[in-house]
């Protein structure tokens, strides 16, 4: 039988979704920002997103970081748009580190709001059939699971984070997880996106080559969690 949550927690958590919500609506710009940001990337708009980013000025590293943070949210929203735009904005190098720790904020806020809030938050931005999978496959492969589907792009990012914080996962080995599994598509995009070539052939090669890899870890799976998961052998 689970525990009813003490008086304070369950006050913490309402206050802070209160916070959020009075910011969005009452702070100047809020609004606006999320509102904008989203519409350029649900429409694979690269021209408004940049022009967008970049009216921020000396804020817009800032801006691109919050606005990645911000779509790992909201569904059928991809992440993929801000890399690439970072990337033709800020050169390779600090369009990869805009992009990995905006795409790591996010994951990590939505690991958060799953492992507060519980399930029947998650199920308002998550469909039910994709948790059951999540709830399959970690119990399966744990921690290694995370590291999987991070290397592979054309598995949703926030599905991911949203199933994990439903995990005994601990925060240390998601947030590691995502840093390495993340990195390899953010450079390689990132790479790809500097000139915005809209190269779809070269986007459908890199994507492809990322699938593999995350198929050669999956097969390897054993290995790699003997090696770098030592405490599952105990």
């Amino acid at each position: 039988m689970t525990r009813p949550e003490p008086n304070c927690i369950m006050f913490a958590k309402i206050s802070v979704l209160g916070l959020v919500v009075a910011a969005y609506f009452c702070l100047p710009g809020v609004q606006q920002f999320a509102t904008e940001g989203i519409t350029y990337l649900r429409y694979r708009n690269f021209e408004g997103l940049r022009q967008f980013i970049l009216s921020y000025g000396l804020w817009a590293p800032l801006t691109s970081i919050a606005l990645m943070t911000l779509q790992s949210m909201v569904p059928l929203v991809p992440g993929l748009i801000i890399t690439i735009t970072n990337a033709w904005i800020f050169g390779w190098k600090f369009g990869t580190l805009y992009s990995w720790a905006g795409a790591l904020l996010g994951a990590g806020l939505d690991f958060g709001i799953a492992r507060w809030y519980g399930r029947p938050v998650v199920e308002r931005f998550i469909s039910v059939k994709y948790l059951i999978f999540t709830d399959t496959f970690f119990k399966r492969h744990g921690v290694l699971a995370v590291f999987i589907t991070r290397l592979i792009p054309i598995v949703p990012f926030k599905v991911i984070s949203y199933g994990a914080g439903l995990t005994k996962i601990s925060l240390l080995q998601f947030t590691v997880a995502t840093a390495i599994g993340q990195t390899p598509a953010i450079v390689l995009y990132s790479i790809l996106g500097q000139n915005l070539t809209h190269d779809f052939k070269m986007v459908a090669v890199i994507t492809s080559l990322l699938i593999i890899a995350g198929l050669v870890v999956y097969y390897y799976r054993d290995t790699f969690e003997r090696y770098f998961i030592p405490h599952k052998n105990k």
